[in-house]
């Protein structure tokens, strides 16, 4: 990622349309358990839609981060505004289950909250699983939340990005 991080082996850039099959083969490495933290559901493989909104970034209403070992995407970080030019966006972080539990999420979701604030985010929103540990621990470790809300199987994060 940089000669100071501990990934020096990763490189990390914006998503690319032509990921799409990159990030088809990062899901044939996720677990089940990975799949549902991340979209809240299980599919046997990717449906084609979400497959084209993890790829189709605008880097002005959606961006994304996708870390890359050798010609693998083994993590994505990404951001959409509910609204053409809000303040506020939804951030969502997938890394492959080989890689969790590392620190690549937490300096994923720092080089995504830095890009978000380049594109004028003033507000980060966050949508965890209550049962989803190690994100809860990320999300209350990385930042302090403004918010927390937890509504059933579903915790909501609220966060402001520093300028």
């Amino acid at each position: 990622m940089n000669g100071r991080d501990p990934f020096p082996e990763l490189a990390v850039r914006p998503v690319e349309a032509g990921d799409v099959e990159r990030v088809r083969r990062l899901f044939d490495r996720l677990s089940p358990q990975s799949v549902y933290r991340r979209f809240f559901t299980l599919f046997p493989t990717p449906p084609t839609r979400v497959l084209r909104h993890l790829t189709a970034v605008d880097h002005c209403d959606h961006g994304g981060l996708a870390v890359i070992d050798g010609d693998e995407i083994v993590a994505l970080a990404s951001w959409d505004r509910p609204a053409q030019g809000s303040p506020d966006a939804e951030i969502a972080v997938l890394v492959e289950d080989a890689w969790q539990h590392r620190g690549l999420g937490r300096a994923l979701v720092r080089m995504l909250t830095a890009e978000a604030a380049r594109h004028g985010i003033a507000i980060l929103n966050a949508t965890v699983l209550a049962e989803n540990y190690p994100a809860r621990h990320l999300a209350t470790t990385v930042a302090r939340p403004d918010s927390i809300v937890v509504d059933g199987p579903e915790t909501f994060y609220t966060f402001s990005v520093a300028s």
